[in-house]
């Protein structure tokens, strides 16, 4: 699977930029607050990507779908950085983000990771600096 397709398919890429942009953490607590995000995220996706409601809609359905694809190919709890306070797993995908709980990097699984194989990505410690396109983002600032 290609880089472009991997993003297409798991929902990463501008979208992950845009949440660790505006600090959105692991996609966790009540219902509520899961809704609060989605519409957090449908507001982003329509006023800095300009996507119609209908087109957010569709691209949060589809990162949806896809996170648990992404769950289960990670190996974050492998990892020495990993903290078992920490519920979370995935952290590349644009839903689950940087981990509020993890802050000490202790060393990076990620490139025996399937997913980082799989896309071929360059960085590492998603839980702590986020997604790949991001890095790759604060790179070029």
């Amino acid at each position: 699977m290609k880089r472009r397709e991997f993003f297409e398919k798991t929902g990463c890429g501008l979208t992950a930029v845009i949440l660790s942009q505006f600090g959105l953490n692991a996609f966790s607590g009540t219902e509520e607050e899961k809704k609060d995000r989605k519409e957090k995220i449908k507001k982003l996706l329509m006023n800095k990507m300009g996507k119609t409601a209908e087109e957010a809609d569709a691209m949060i359905a589809d990162m949806e779908e896809k996170l648990p694809k992404v769950k289960s190919m990670c190996i974050c709890q492998t990892c020495p950085t990993y903290v078992k306070e920490e519920k979370h797993v995935g952290f590349c995908h644009p839903f689950i983000g940087k981990s509020s709980i993890i802050t000490e990097e202790k060393g990076c699984n990620c490139p025996q990771c399937p997913v980082y194989k799989k896309m071929k990505l360059k960085n590492g410690y998603y839980c702590t600096r986020g997604c790949e396109m991001a890095q790759e983002m604060a790179k070029k600032k």
